[in-house]
């Protein structure tokens, strides 16, 4: 039941919505007088290289649990399948189409092998750390933070790779410019100062309890003035104390960006995609996959908020349940179908949405990550925790092909494990994107990384 919100009410639960906030706004001091101070200017990353791409879209997708990526690109010749189907005597798959270089592609990875006909995907394989760790927390952690000290990154320091990002680019007076379809902030998009909102519907912001199951009594609903108002109770119990005066301050910014950015998701609603996704009735099984809606129901999700034109440039996503200890087979069959289905139907959905920004199928890349892969040897028709991984980069503007350095099979370390290589350092792709997509100048991306890392050339 609804509960109505008075305007005492209001001014006392704004300032929790604005604490809430308060890491989606630039800090820092301001005017001591009596109006809501506005927020302006960008991030500190100054110019990028992102010259050739015009307000371009990241869409990070986490497949979490570690997948078994050597059974998503099967070797298909040479030494490295004759290791394959030595270690792996029963779930040892036979590719559906060949990628080159010794490599193939698992059939049930649908729409796959017509986005890379296409030169729409860029496989980058045996993604690596130099010390790797086999905790999903940990290795998570790894990959989300990205590293800030310089070749090695085991020392956590609480930021996401995308989370500095966005405290070095985003604009301080746009809050909404980092979205996470996932109900929690994966340490990935953490700042230091700014964070990704969690939006997991048309209905918006998962709101501050206090302000969840309420109405504002006209007119507070739609007048910017209850804030004007808030700001001025807020100043007027304190004296000319510089400190306090820029507390509020920041109080004050907090609650003008949670206003802008609910008016921006408020106005959203539920757009028909122009193509069946898994999971939908209307979408064609080819396989008999048992398929998932669940990333199918985030992408139309942002395929909605990159209709209605919003100022998001960061998307992060999730499909997990990838942990195949145990009837891979099965289960792989399911997740790759799930995937491979969902990420051409939004691909294909892109390309029927055009705003004054441009076609969404050009300002478009997706990229996904696994915290690692699994052992090459099988086990009771399953794979263990393992090491190196493969992410997916795909888009318009991708060069598609094999990039990294896919492992040798033949050759892994005392525990069975694939072995580092520099040429596929996970942090090496990350730069790659920073860079060549999301416009990072070189030195800001070094800064952001902890070291000068090798780029890709899939940008």
């Amino acid at each position: 039941m609804k509960r109505t919100l008075s305007r005492r009410t209001f001014l006392q639960s704004s300032l929790t919505a604005s604490a809430s906030l308060a890491g989606l706004v630039a800090c820092g001091g301001g005017s001591s007088g009596a109006t809501i101070p506005t927020s302006s200017g960008g991030g500190t990353g100054g110019g990028g290289n992102a010259g050739a791409f015009t307000n371009p879209i990241l869409i990070v997708i986490n497949v979490d649990g570690g997948w078994d990526w050597l059974n998503v690109l099967p070797p298909d010749s040479g030494t490295n399948l004759t290791a394959y189907q030595t270690r792996r005597s029963t779930l040892k798959i036979t590719p559906a189409t060949t990628l080159g270089s010794g490599v193939g592609l698992n059939g049930d990875f649908i729409g796959l092998d017509v986005l890379h006909a296409q030169g729409r995907v860029a496989w980058v394989t045996g993604l690596s750390m130099p010390s790797p760790n086999l905790s999903h927390f940990t290795a998570g952690d790894l990959w989300a933070q990205g590293g800030t000290t310089g070749s090695n990154p085991t020392t956590l320091n609480g930021t996401g790779w995308l989370g500095r990002f966005a405290d070095q680019t985003f604009d301080a007076a746009n809050a909404i410019q980092g979205i996470t379809t996932v109900s929690s902030v994966h340490r990935m998009i953490a700042g230091a100062r700014r964070s990704f909102i969690p939006i997991t519907s048309t209905n918006g912001f998962r709101y501050p309890g206090s302000l969840r199951n309420t109405t504002l009594q006209t007119p507070y609903s739609t007048d910017t003035t209850l804030l004007q108002s808030a700001y001025n109770l807020a100043a007027s119990s304190v004296s000319s104390d510089s400190v306090s005066r820029a507390a509020y301050e920041l109080v004050a910014k907090s609650q003008k960006s949670f206003y802008d950015a609910t008016q921006g998701i408020s106005s959203l609603t539920s757009r028909t995609p122009s193509v069946p996704y898994p999971g939908d009735s209307n979408y064609i099984n080819t396989n008999g996959a048992a398929l998932s809606g669940s990333l199918s129901s985030q992408f139309k999700l942002i395929a909605s908020m990159i209709a209605a034109n919003l100022p998001i440039q960061v998307y992060y996503c999730r499909l997990g349940g990838w942990d195949t200890h145990s009837n891979q087979l099965t289960t792989m069959k399911n997740l790759l179908s799930t995937l491979g289905g969902s990420i051409k139907s939004f691909y294909d959905d892109l390309g029927t949405i055009t705003t004054s920004t441009g076609l969404a199928q050009n300002r478009v890349m997706m990229m996904t990550w696994s915290e690692f892969g699994r052992r090459v040897t099988e086990n009771s028709g399953g794979t263990d925790h393992g090491t190196n991984s493969l992410s997916l980069c795909i888009g318009n503007s991708i060069k598609g092909g094999l990039y990294g350095a896919y492992p040798n099979l033949a050759s892994l370390d005392n525990n069975g494990n694939m072995l580092y290589s520099s040429g596929s350092d996970f942090r090496s792709m990350y730069a790659t994107v920073l860079d060549r997509w999301l416009g990072q100048a070189t030195t800001s991306t070094n800064t952001l990384l902890g070291s000068n890392y090798a780029r890709m050339n899939f940008l």
